[in-house]
């Protein structure tokens, strides 16, 4: 049987289990779906997966429920040069942005209110270009030193930035990646426990591909490398 599609409800307050209130799609008040509170209820302003009814979900971009469109390794089944494919291994950040846009996540790939996923884009691509700028500056100022009289305030200064981004990068995309899996109802099939941990830091690249293109409605709209989603503007988001 399909998997129903899942979306996160924020409570408007403390509700036992089994009741029944009207929910906002993206906090569009003209997209609306009735939603039953889980067994064991939920505390005010707790997030919780809800099934997103068929008549809800229209407008959006069509991907399957209970497993992945493809495999992990498939990154060529669209092409070599498809700009999602391009984009995942020249610039797997920003790629992943696009994802985190569709989805309307944060830049920490976590689930937040419409005001505050907007601009995920923009955001990541704010951090990447800080990210280079800092990096570049510290390795201006080490060229006027031998590789072994490098100041020590470099060396930690380079190795703090190098740290804070690296587990960024781990982290947004292993939460973007399981907050995917839970609204798809895709099941772990390989390292079950932390097989999106594993797959943000042992294979990255691949990873953000298969996100890319189960997210992307690529048979019906054009990949593009330079948009905030990877399709052309005014293409439908994921829910």
């Amino acid at each position: 049987d399909a998997q129903p599609l899942m979306i996160y409800v924020r409570a408007p307050a403390s509700l036992p289990g089994g009741y029944t209130f009207d929910a906002l799609i993206n906090d569009d008040p003209d997209r609306t779906f009735t939603v039953e509170v889980p067994d064991g209820g939920v505390s005010e302003g707790e997030l919780f997966l809800a099934p997103l009814p068929p008549m809800a979900s229209r407008n959006r971009i069509i991907a399957p429920t209970g497993r992945w469109k493809d495999g992990l390794l498939d990154c060529c089944n669209l092409g070599l040069l498809h700009p999602h494919c391009c984009c995942a291994f020249w610039c797997s950040k920003c790629a992943l942005a696009q994802i985190m846009r569709r989805m309307e996540l944060t830049w920490l790939g976590e689930h937040g209110a419409q005001v505050s996923t907007q601009h995920t884009f923009k955001v990541v691509v704010a951090l990447i270009v800080a990210y280079a700028m800092y990096s570049t500056s510290l390795a201006l100022v080490a060229l006027d030193y031998k590789p072994s009289e490098v100041p020590l305030y470099v060396v930690v200064l380079r190795t703090i930035g190098d740290a804070l981004f690296l587990v960024w990068g781990v982290y947004s995309m292993y939460r973007t990646r399981q907050n995917m899996r839970a609204q798809y109802s895709i099941p772990e099939q390989y390292c079950i426990g932390c097989e999106d941990l594993c797959c943000a830091v042992f294979c990255t690249y691949c990873a953000t591909a298969q996100m890319s293109r189960h997210t992307g409605e690529f048979e019906t709209y054009p990949g593009v490398c330079c948009t905030e989603t990877g399709h052309p503007p005014g293409t439908p988001l994921t829910v």
